[in-house]
């Protein structure tokens, strides 16, 4: 198992899901639709980073996880997430 591997699938599953709280929770006291989308962006950061973690010990997932259409699929989805945040109005 690659060390760099686990240690930054763990980082990005740690600190997207901290950043998914703190959004969701701004969200729910605002009620804005632009913080909405930037939650569900970081949702989809902490799930890939969850997939990318359990691939490391979970052999199916991680063969499946690994290639390379899925992960720029999961990518493309947060960055509409995010520009959609930053142009609704």
């Amino acid at each position: 198992m690659d060390n760099l591997k686990l240690f930054f699938g763990v980082a990005l599953l740690g600190f997207s899901l901290i950043l998914f709280v703190i959004s969701a929770i701004t969200y729910r006291r605002i009620g804005s639709r632009r913080l909405l989308l930037v939650s569900m962006a970081f949702a989809m950061f902490f799930v890939k980073g969850l997939l990318l973690t359990l691939g490391l010990f979970v052999e199916s997932i991680g063969d499946n996880f690994d290639s390379s259409m899925l992960v720029t699929m999961v990518d493309f989805a947060v960055m509409m997430f995010l520009y959609l945040s930053v142009v609704k109005k």
